[in-house]
Parts: structure tokens; C-alpha cells; sequence
């Protein structure tokens, strides 16, 4: 009976070990898609070679290396919780520290902080390019 009981509170510790783990890099990886407003009257779009891409905030972001484009529309768009790339730069430092000490890891870029990160630029009226791009962060 002595045993049994040992072995349910090592079951249970291990029960919430597992979700304190599951909750605490779901924290830090749950930032993962980030949005960028373009501003045409700010930010523009450079060619360096074959690679096109938009340079906002001083940053370049290439255009090309995924080729996923998307049309978004205002209401799309209005539910959308943009990011800056100040901030991008603030939160892939902190991340970058955590995911390092959690995972051992050398990471070379925040592209993989930050999977999925999105241009949105305005077309038309009331439609949106959405635009996945690669970080030139380092």
C-alpha cells in the first residue's frame, strides 16, 4: 500500500512538472507571428542584387524567400495587432536570452524566434498585401 502511494505522488509530480514545463515554453514561444505595418511615406522597398526587399525602420526584411503573399481585407486587417521593429528587436533579445538557457541552443537569427513574421502593406481602399518575410537582423 506504502508503495502504491509513492508511486501516485511521483506520478503526480511528474503530472505537474509536465505542465508547469508545457506552460513555460508555450510563454516563450508564444509570440511567434509578428506583424509590421509598411508605410509608404516612411519605409520603401529596396533591390540589393536579386533580392527585393522592404526596409523598414532601417531594417530589411527580404520579400522573396518564402514566397507566401496573401490579400487581406479592412476587417482582416482591424483585428490585426501590429508590432514595431524596435519592439521586435527588445523581445527577440529577451527571448533569445530564455530560449538559450532553456533549450541550449545557438541561435544565429531572430527569424527563428519569430517564425512567422508578416508585412502588411496597403493596395487599395479597403484590401492588404500580406507579406511573410525573412529578418536580415544580423
Amino acid at each position: 500500500m506504502k508503495k502504491q502511494v509513492e508511486v501516485k505522488n511521483v506520478y503526480n509530480k511528474i503530472i505537474i512538472l509536465s505542465i508547469v514545463l508545457l506552460f513555460s515554453v508555450n510563454k516563450v514561444y508564444c509570440q511567434k507571428t509578428k506583424y509590421l505595418l509598411f508605410d509608404s511615406k516612411k519605409d520603401s522597398i529596396v533591390k540589393i542584387g536579386n533580392i527585393i526587399n522592404y526596409k523598414i525602420d532601417n531594417n530589411l526584411f527580404d520579400i522573396n524567400r518564402y514566397n507566401q503573399i496573401d490579400t487581406i481585407n479592412s476587417k482582416e486587417f482591424k483585428e490585426i495587432k501590429f508590432s514595431s521593429v524596435e519592439k521586435l528587436w527588445t523581445e527577440g533579445k529577451d527571448l533569445f536570452i530564455q530560449v538559450s538557457i532553456k533549450k541550449n541552443l545557438f541561435i544565429e537569427t531572430k527569424n527563428e524566434i519569430f517564425e512567422y513574421i508578416y508585412v502588411i502593406e496597403k493596395i487599395s481602399g479597403c484590401k492588404y498585401k500580406k507579406t511573410r518575410v525573412w529578418w536580415i537582423d544580423y
